[in-house]
């Protein structure tokens, strides 16, 4: 399966159908196989961040945290893996700590927005308002219909 058709099934199972749990299921069963898929283990790290956004138990932004580290490890400017990292860090309360990260993968990806919403939030929970407001401006350019970045 190519890169962008299995980040195209990761994002529909968690934003058109809203089940990460799938989407961790489907990744896993890539990483049993390809324990070293870098793609699949940052789609696993942001799948396991929408899980545990979705309902509220952190421990699942620690193992996003794990799997996104593993990816950097193995591919150092995997956008989707720094996103996820960032993510994972606000989610544990270290928005100052995210930030370089969202910073690198708006850098490896200037198209990802929601690399430029993850800064815009660390940005504006660290008291850098002005910033915050570019950076999710950035991110509403990128994707004027996004009802999350929306609010």
């Amino acid at each position: 399966m190519s890169n962008s058709r299995l980040r195209e099934e990761v994002y529909d199972l968690l934003y058109a159908k809203h089940k990460p749990e799938l989407a961790i299921l489907r990744l896993n069963s890539i990483l049993r196989e390809q324990p070293e898929n870098v793609q699949a283990l940052s789609l696993k790290a942001y799948a396991l961040n929408k899980l545990a956004n979705a309902i509220k138990d952190w421990e699942y932004s620690r193992s996003a945290l794990a799997a996104a580290g593993k990816a950097l490890e193995l591919s150092p400017l995997d956008d989707i893996a720094l996103t996820s990292k960032g993510w994972a860090l606000i989610d544990l309360g270290k928005a100052s700590e995210s930030i370089p990260y969202l910073i690198q993968a708006t850098t490896a990806n200037p198209r990802n927005e929601h690399a430029w919403f993850n800064l815009a939030w660390a940005q504006y929970l660290t008291g850098n308002f002005a910033v915050s407001s570019a950076s999710i401006a950035k991110a509403l350019e990128l994707s004027p219909n996004n009802a999350i970045i929306r609010r």
